[in-house]
């Protein structure tokens, strides 16, 4: 049968925004048809969708290739002046000096993808080369398969620096099928590089996301539709009927006294959070911002999963948790999608934000996620005592385009010392109406 819309999922944020939103629910209620293309038909989330006629789950089944993950690479340095995005030289830094990875090729190839940039300076025949033979790594049999099982009408996909998603929106615009963007993230187009397959339309968030497209990529002004982010309604329910007091109970504090709510990042891009962590554990315990003063850290999903995981921070963080430090660790689901969460993980979130005093991170998407709930939002721009290089420092993430823009449209203040920070969260404690 002929389908009206196909989503590919290949991200757990993808998931949350597509599948948590009831979105999904009210386009088959209108009418319409829709299939979902993913790594993990059996991924908890899609389970609602078991008995609904009108949904049809596809499984990707291909694993992506080592030459799927060096296409995807090596793009920035045939495509971008990563000289002048601090983001992708921060892929190139990263790659070059703090890769964990054994593969040789992959320990080799920052440097010699590197000096092809530089010889693109002077010679730009192999920049339009490249593109000519971009098509070759994008051709996939099994998009071509699923597009023919299922024939729809418009493919959607939200995360179109992934190999998948960028190999069905090739598949289907050789095919004149009808495409369209609707991104998942803020920092997606500014710090993710060029994408590899651009769609017909484009769904965003709002005015930045707009500007940024027709910025990096020309995109004309109708083939735009802001939308606002669709899993932050939750944060409108919550906060206009906050339930907070029994997820603080559940873990261990006192509900009706104050807490300060630290949402972490992962240890590639703040390798020395958990050192303020436990430094704003102890200031809580010697009461420097009142008696009654609580903590609630809560790890990305990054910080539990993958090989970005570092156990060591696991052990150090349950050994801060007292009456007046807690943790609360995300509710992940078991899945081939990376950070697929819980469905109740989304609104738990949302009550622990609405219910704190100040949220604190270092560069997170849960800095606008506080706004909806109009807390102030601190980012812990620093390393704690430690001296570290720029480019493996919480330093450089205030340099990301997203996050730049953000600080200086007044979303959140930038603290880059204890004592700093320290300041800020009295500020904003004596005077909450601050900023």
């Amino acid at each position: 049968m002929s389908i009206d819309i196909c989503y590919i999922i290949s991200h757990g944020f993808a998931a949350r925004m597509l599948l948590q939103t009831n979105l999904v629910q009210q386009l088959t209620d209108s009418g319409l048809t829709v299939a979902i293309v993913s790594q993990n038909s059996d991924d908890e989330n899609f389970a609602v969708f078991s008995n609904n006629p009108k949904v049809k789950l596809v499984e990707w089944k291909s694993k992506s290739t080592i030459w799927d993950d060096d296409y995807l690479y090596k793009r920035m340095y045939y495509l971008e002046d990563i000289n002048a995005n601090t983001a992708l030289k921060e892929k190139f830094y990263n790659a070059l000096f703090f890769s964990k990875s054994k593969h040789p090729w992959k320990r080799i190839r920052p440097l010699f993808y590197y000096l092809i940039f530089w010889l693109i300076k002077s010679f730009p025949i192999i920049r339009k080369n490249f593109l000519k033979k971009e098509g070759q790594f994008l051709q996939s049999s099994e998009a071509t398969s699923i597009l023919n099982e299922i024939q729809p009408k418009l493919v959607v996909s939200t995360y179109p620096v992934s190999i998948i998603e960028a190999k069905m929106l090739y598949v289907a615009k050789k095919n004149k099928v009808k495409t369209l963007l609707h991104l998942l993230s803020w920092d997606n187009i500014t710090c993710k590089g060029k994408f590899p397959v651009l769609p017909e339309k484009f769904i965003v968030w709002g005015d930045i996301m707009e500007e940024e497209l027709k910025e990096y990529y020309g995109i004309q002004q109708d083939k735009i539709s802001k939308c606002g982010v669709p899993h932050f309604d939750e944060h409108v329910k919550v906060r206009e009927a906050p339930d907070f007091y029994k997820v603080v109970s559940d873990l261990g504090l006192n509900s009706d006294q104050p807490y300060l709510f630290f949402a972490m990042s992962s240890p590639r891009f703040a390798p020395r959070e958990i050192d303020i962590v436990e430094w704003l554990g102890k200031q809580i315990e010697k009461n420097v911002f009142g008696e009654k003063m609580q903590l609630i850290v809560r790890p990305h999903p990054q910080n539990v999963q993958e090989f970005t995981a570092k156990k060591s921070w696991l052990t150090r963080l349950d050994k801060l948790q007292s009456d007046r430090v807690a943790i609360d660790y995300p509710q992940l689901v078991e899945s081939k999608i990376r950070w697929s969460m819980k469905k109740e993980d989304m609104h738990r979130l949302s009550n622990l934000i609405t219910g704190c005093s100040i949220c604190l991170n270092s560069g997170s998407t849960v800095s606008i996620d506080a706004l909806m709930h109009n807390k102030p939002v601190v980012l812990t721009s620093f390393d704690g005592h430690a001296k570290i290089p720029y480019w493996n420092s919480a330093r450089r993430l205030i340099d990301y385009k997203h996050l730049k823009k953000y600080i200086e449209h007044g979303g959140a203040i930038s603290v880059n010392s204890y004592a700093v920070l320290s300041k800020a969260i009295s500020d904003y404690l004596n005077n909450p109406k601050l900023n």
